[in-house]
């Protein structure tokens, strides 16, 4: 009899722990937030859920933001799925995705004791205070009437900005270890304005072109280098510059983008003028593409109609040149 209730308890906290593992997902979108920033995220079947980053201008809370939600179609066959997010301090929290018509809530707070792991080898307890000291300080203190957040963007070199290089700055291996934004920075002030690699490869709008330069790999990153071309005798002005994973297929019923954010933006312009062009390089951390994936660089114009969106397919993103 004691036997037996040793069992019933150990099933009950077995119950109890998959329940609070497990993210209900219908076909409206759920919000999970975590308490660092997302480095990681891979999905079991990405046919019927989906997931994608919040973008939202930019919030210092955006890159902590996954949203969820399932495909209902006649060829979904699974009602749920697994999920494993890697956050920016090796911590690794792994949920059950169940596909339920009216779940319990909409928007999942995940807490740092509910990680698994952590792959840097850091226990798991011991890193909760100091994950939570981080959150509360990248809350910024704000600035402006009633303490308005500022917007935490991506690091980058604005396109006009005067730099001055000193012969003997490399972006060395040495650089990488202490200080990988000035080495993104060395690493495309130096290649911004070579020879193309892949001389056809564009997206057109008319007289706009957004040429891909080439596609390179260093350390742990991708750098992309991008031409951006007016003939036109009107200014092109830059809204935004998005890059997503979508399917290959265009027409496919399922085919969903999922935004990816670069680690580091260079001389991305915000107007480019008419009859001129401006070379830019973007730069994310290491990734690959499956044969049925390709990676969209959406550009659209601000007050205008010159949109442009470029594919980049599996095999440039998994044979870079290397630099």
């Amino acid at each position: 009899m004691r036997n037996s209730y040793l069992l019933i308890f150990l099933l009950a906290g077995s119950l109890a722990m998959a329940q609070n593992d497990t993210i209900q997902v219908s076909t409206s979108t759920a919000v999970v937030i975590f308490p660092t920033d997302i480095s990681d995220r891979i999905l079991g079947d990405d046919i019927t859920f989906f997931m994608s980053e919040q973008n939202d201008g930019g919030s210092p809370f955006s890159r902590r933001i996954l949203k969820l939600y399932y495909n209902e179609s006649p060829n979904a066959k699974n009602r749920y799925t697994n999920l494993t997010v890697i956050t920016t301090n090796g911590n690794s929290y792994e949920f059950t995705l169940e596909y339920q018509k009216n779940p319990s809530q909409k928007t999942w707070y995940i807490k740092p004791e509910q990680a698994v792991t952590n792959i840097l080898g850091t226990p798991v307890n011991s890193n909760y205070q100091k994950e939570t000291a981080t959150a509360e300080s990248d809350m910024p203190t704000g600035s402006g009437t009633n303490g308005t957040i500022t917007d935490e963007k991506i690091p980058e070199v604005e396109a006009g900005t005067e730099e001055t290089i000193s012969e003997a700055a490399k972006p060395t291996k040495e650089l990488y270890e202490t200080d990988k934004e000035e080495y993104y920075r060395l690493r495309s002030y130096y290649m911004q304005f070579d020879k193309a690699k892949l001389p056809r490869f564009f997206a057109r709008s008319g007289d706009v072109f957004l040429w891909l330069k080439g596609v390179y790999f260093n350390e742990d990153e991708i750098y992309l280098q991008f031409r951006l071309e007016n003939q036109e005798s009107i200014d092109f002005d830059l809204n935004f510059l998005k890059f997503s994973i979508a399917t290959a297929y265009k027409k496919s019923s399922s085919n969903q983008k999922t935004e990816i954010l670069p680690v580091f933006r260079y001389k991305v312009p915000k107007e480019v003028k008419g009859s001129t062009e401006n070379h830019f390089v973007v730069v994310f951390k290491k990734f690959s593409l499956d044969r049925n994936k390709v990676l969209v660089v959406d550009l659209a114009e601000e007050n205008g109609n010159r949109n442009l969106s470029l594919e980049i397919d599996h095999n440039l993103i998994n044979n870079p040149f290397k630099i």
